[in-house]
């Protein structure tokens, strides 16, 4: 198996056998005109000749010929990979696969857990200060990005001081199911903000003690929204 540490992210490879991908791994194609993106899988390939991956449906794929070009993405280990491909041939028999043209040259990009993805998620924050007579202790506000040790809320008013403990309840949505996460967080700093809602105040948090489950979740789902960013998620797949 290729060491992928080896490469540094945006570094191109020579060949798309050095990657050495999965067979079965999905395959993103991107037309540019007319706009179309296909989602294939990857069933082979022979260097330096072609790609074989399985062809879309043939109704979503009636403006595609032989020398269509593609920007294609693909994942491997932690790396999303992009390359410039055309269609060589479609093929029918015995099943409906394509040939693609063999890229002369790979980039990767990293794809980091703990890297910060921009958001704008509706959460609920709960702390015992927000507990004053005739109010809810608790207040909606708004997750701007996030990672898996921590994030920035922005609320109308300000939530506490830093060192102050508080919790953040969101709903999130990995692979198509819901999940309610309940994260115990301490405040790092707050500031007013300088742009957006009157009167907005942003907040530096850190996550602390989040229980294994917890993490799991709200991994799988900054890696999913890493995906969306990057392309080779659509956002109906959210």
């Amino acid at each position: 198996m290729t060491d992928m540490s080896a490469f540094l992210p945006g570094k191109t490879l020579k060949t798309l056998a050095e990657l050495n991908p999965v067979i079965g791994e999905k395959v993103r194609l991107e037309v540019r005109s007319p706009r179309q993106r296909f989602t294939v899988q990857l069933i082979g390939l022979k260097e330096n000749q072609s790609l074989l991956v399985t062809g879309p449906k043939p109704s979503g794929s009636g403006l595609v010929h032989a020398g269509t070009r593609f920007t294609a993405r693909l994942m491997s280990g932690n790396y999303l990979c992009t390359f410039e491909t055309r269609l060589l041939h479609i093929q029918s028999q015995p099943f409906h696969y394509w040939h693609l043209a063999y890229p002369q040259q790979v980039e990767l990009k990293k794809v980091r857990q703990h890297t910060r993805v921009a958001m704008n998620l509706t959460v609920r924050i709960e702390a015992d200060e927000f507990a004053l007579p005739g109010s809810s202790p608790a207040i909606t506000a708004y997750c701007r990005d996030l990672s898996l040790s921590g994030a920035r809320i922005d609320a109308a008013r300000i939530l506490g001081q830093p060192g102050d403990s508080l919790y953040v309840t969101a709903r999130v949505s990995v692979a198509g199911m819901d999940h309610m996460l309940l994260l115990p967080a301490r405040i790092c700093n707050q500031y007013q903000s300088a742009a957006g809602l009157l009167n907005a105040f942003s907040h530096g948090i850190e996550f602390i003690d989040l229980e294994e489950e917890t993490r799991l979740i709200l991994a799988g789902f900054i890696y999913q929204q890493q995906l969306l960013d990057t392309g080779y998620l659509e956002e109906m797949e959210r």
